[in-house]
Parts: C-alpha cells; structure tokens; sequence
C-alpha cells in the first residue's frame, strides 16, 4: 500500500478538476464495495424471514409471482418519491 502521507500531498497537489475526478472515483469504488453480513445477522435475517417462507410454502406459484411484482412496483414508486436515495 502507498505511504499514505505521500497520498495525502498528492491530493493537495492536484487543481480543482482532478480533485474532482478523484473524489467521482472514490464514490464508484465505494458504490462497488461489497459488504460482509456477520453471521449472527444473517440468523436474525433467517428468523425474521420464517413467516414469509412459511406463507409462500402455502402460495401458488402465480400467487408467489404476484407477490414479487407487487413488492417491486412498490420499490420503483418510492424510488421515483425519493430519487436521491438510490
């Protein structure tokens, strides 16, 4: 890894357009970042997602797809209500 002391006056280096670009770089690589969910989350997620399981082991397949179109048409209404947290 780079010293970063020697980063840091690079960046203080740079004029405002690289600046720029740089920190447009910084936000992709963050965007691409994948997260770890501990292991003990994931036994909460599986808790709380019983019920679900459960009901759609009662649902028919087409209930099953209706179900999914219904919950994306509500995730794309609220994206286009708030645009910025996408």
């Amino acid at each position: 890894m780079a010293d970063l002391q020697t980063l840091f006056r690079a960046i203080d280096e740079l004029s405002r357009e690289e600046f720029n670009e740089l920190e447009h770089y910084i936000e992709q690589r963050r965007r691409q970042t994948w997260w770890v969910v501990p292991p003990e989350n994931l036994v909460q997620i599986a808790e709380v997602m019983r019920p679900v399981r459960e009901a759609a082991d009662q649902m028919s397949e087409d209930e099953i797809n209706a179900a999914i179109d219904e919950a994306i048409t509500e995730v794309r209404r609220e994206r286009k209500q708030n645009p910025s947290r996408d």
